[in-house]
């Protein structure tokens, strides 16, 4: 297998991204009020060995947010930005990249 350049890497994970958030588009989501008096949106999807969560800032102009993807009680993705980009990526390429596409096929879910 050839070894991913720095702008296929980058890629990648961007496509990566916009499939899990996809995903976790269609389920519930859920506001939080931390202790400190802010407040976080909160989504979260598992299917069999595959996790997503993630959370963004609601009270700041720069709306930070933050992506986990675990497959197999590992975390193979991990995305953080602001409205001025990544701010940190790390990604682990593997068979979870196709688990995560299928779960973009699968219908909608709701919990009541």
């Amino acid at each position: 297998m050839p070894t991913m350049t720095k702008e296929d890497r980058a890629e990648r994970i961007k496509s990566l991204v916009k499939v899990a958030l996809s995903i976790l588009r269609r389920t519930d989501r859920c506001n939080l009020t931390l202790a400190d008096g802010s407040r976080i949106r909160d989504w979260e999807f598992r299917h069999n060995g595959l996790s997503l969560s993630f959370r963004r800032r609601i009270d700041v102009d720069d709306r930070p947010g933050t992506l986990i993807v675990k497959f197999e009680g590992e975390k193979v993705l991990i995305a953080s930005w602001t409205i001025d980009g990544f701010t940190r990526r790390s990604y682990s390429p593997g068979e979870w990249e196709n688990v995560l596409r299928r779960c973009d096929r699968m219908p909608v879910q709701k919990h009541s």
